[in-house]
C-alpha cells in the first residue's frame, strides 16, 4: 500500500518539577497492583516519593526489584517468573534506559501496561516501544519492538536536574541525529514506496536538533553550576520526547548503524549517547552535507562535551574499524533506512576526513 503513515507515542507523558508526585493519579486507571523494577541509585533517590504518590492514589506495591543493572535476556526472564508469582496490574520501571528497557520488556511478557520513571537524560528510552538487549559484557545483541508504548511516562525534572551532568550530555548525543536519521530514514522508505514518516515526526526531529543547537550549551553550563533553569527543561524534553518519537516514528539509520558495529569490537569506551553524535558527524560527511553545516555540529560537540575524534570513544586499529564499518553497511539493520546501502568504503573516507579535521 502507497502513502501510508502512522504516528506511535506513549499514551501519556508528565514532565515538570516534582513530577513523581504526579504518578499515583496517572497509573491508578491501570490497576491496583504496581511492580517496580530499577536501580539501586535510582530508587535510593525516587522509592520513597514513589510510595507515597501511590500510596496516596490507593494503589499497592505487588514486588520491587532495585538491582536491575543491564537489559539482558537473563535478567527479563528473571524478573518475569517474579512478577509471575506476584501478578502485578502494571509494571514501573525507574531509572535509565537499561531499567525503563527491562521493565518494558517483563511488562510486556507478563501482558501489562509499562509506565516508566526517568531519573536520568542519558536516554530516549522512557516513552519508546522498542527494548535493546545487550550481552552480559554490555555488547549490543538485539533491538526488540513491542507492540506497545508504555502508558505513562514520569520525567521529573528535579530528579533530572541533580543527576551528573554526563548524562544530559550523553543524551544530547542520542538526540543530535534524530534530524539527521529521520531524514535519512524519510527518503529511503519514499524510494521504496514504503510507508513513509508523518510530516508530524520530521518536524519533531527538527525542532529536537533546534531545541539541541539553542539551549545545549547553556543547560550544560547551568547544571556545571548546579542551576535548575528553562534551558535544561527544554533539553530534557528534546531528549525525553521530541527525539524519542522522531526516532520511532522514522527510523535509526547510519549513525546507528556505526555505533552498533563499533560496540561489536570490543574496543569501546565511552556510551552510547557519546559514540551516536560522532556516529552523526560520520553521517552527516558521508551524506555529503554542506562543510559549514558539518563544522558546525562539530563545534557544537565540542562546546557540550561530546567526541569528535575516533580515539575518544574507542582504542581502535584499522582492522577492528574495517569490520565495524562492514558490519554497520552491511549486517546492521539501520543500514536499511539510508537511502541507498551504505558503502563500506566510502564510510571509511569519511571517517578519515573527519580524523583529518577536513
Amino acid at each position: 500500500m502507497r502513502n501510508q503513515r502512522k504516528l506511535i507515542a506513549a499514551s501519556r507523558y508528565v514532565q515538570g518539577r516534582g513530577a513523581i508526585a504526579l504518578l499515583g493519579e496517572n497509573v491508578r486507571k491501570l490497576g491496583k497492583r504496581a511492580y517496580i523494577i530499577g536501580g539501586s541509585t535510582a530508587l535510593s533517590i525516587t522509592e520513597e516519593r514513589i510510595r507515597a504518590s501511590l500510596d496516596a492514589s490507593g494503589v499497592d506495591i505487588a514486588a520491587i526489584d532495585n538491582e536491575v543493572k543491564d537489559c539482558t535476556y537473563a535478567t527479563i526472564d528473571e524478573l518475569v517468573d517474579k512478577g509471575k508469582r506476584t501478578e502485578p496490574d502494571f509494571v514501573i520501571g525507574v531509572g535509565g534506559g537499561r531499567a525503563v528497557d527491562t521493565a518494558k520488556a517483563v511488562a510486556w511478557k507478563l501482558g501489562v501496561p509499562a509506565v516508566s520513571v526517568g531519573t536520568q537524560c542519558a536516554t530516549n528510552a522512557d516513552g519508546s516501544a522498542e527494548f535493546v538487549v545487550y550481552t552480559d559484557d554490555h555488547k549490543f545483541l538485539d533491538a526488540v519492538i513491542l507492540p506497545d508504548n508504555p502508558a505513562v511516562v514520569i520525567v521529573d525534572t528535579d530528579v533530572i536536574a541533580s543527576a551528573p551532568v554526563k548524562y544530559l550530555i550523553w543524551g544530547m548525543g542520542d538526540a543530535l541525529t534524530a534530524k539527521f536519521e529521520a531524514e535519512a530514514h524519510a527518503e529511503a522508505m519514499r524510494r521504496k514506496n514504503a510507508m513513509v514518516p508523518t510530516n508530524t515526526a520530521l518536524a519533531l526531529a527538527n525542532a529536537t536538533f533546534e531545541s539541541l543547537m539553542r539551549y545545549g550549551f547553556e543547560a550544560v553550563e547551568a547544571l556545571k553550576r548546579g542551576e535548575h533553569t528553562d534551558a535544561v527543561d527544554e533539553v530534557i524534553e528534546a531528549v525525553k520526547l521530541s527525539s524519542a518519537i522522531a526516532f520511532e516514528n522514522t527510523g535509526c539509520a547510519l549513525a546507528h548503524a556505526l555505533h552498533n558495529g563499533l560496540t561489536q569490537t570490543g574496543k569501546m569506551k565511552a556510551e552510547h549517547g557519546e559514540i551516536v553524535a560522532y556516529g552523526t558527524i560520520v553521517q552527516a560527511t558521508y551524506e555529503g552535507r554542506p562543510e559549514d553545516e558539518i563544522r558546525a555540529i562539530i563545534e557544537w560537540c565540542d562546546g557540550v562535551g561530546l567526541p569528535t575524534k575516533l580515539a575518544a570513544i574507542c582504542d581502535h586499529d584499522g582492522e577492528a574499524l574495517r569490520r565495524a564499518v562492514e558490519y554497520a553497511c552491511g549486517e546492521d539493520a539501520n543500514a536499511e533506512s539510508m537511502p541507498e546501502k551504505p558503502d563500506p568504503t566510502k564510510v571509511l573516507k569519511a571517517i578519515g576526513r573527519i580524523e583529518e579535521g577536513f
